[in-house]
């Protein structure tokens, strides 16, 4: 079965910041060491643009979410 992309919901937050963890262990992902709590990382993102890819028992295996940057 294939992977499905689908919105990110609430729920999906503890494995996106699994993932998002796991990327950051390797030190190329981020300035930061440590994911942050949902607070901030909501706070950070868009509402739109949250996506989460589910494999085939649905589980959250990867994301990808839409951010502010600066315009200079």
């Amino acid at each position: 079965m294939k992977a499905m992309i689908e919105t990110m919901q609430r729920d999906d937050w503890p494995m996106v910041r699994a993932i998002y963890g796991e990327g950051l262990a390797g030190g190329l992902a981020a300035f930061t060491l440590t994911p942050p709590k949902w607070p901030e990382w909501n706070r950070d993102h868009l509402a739109f643009g949250r996506l989460v890819t589910r494999d085939a028992a649905g589980d959250v295996c990867g994301w990808a979410a839409l951010s502010h940057v600066p315009d200079t």
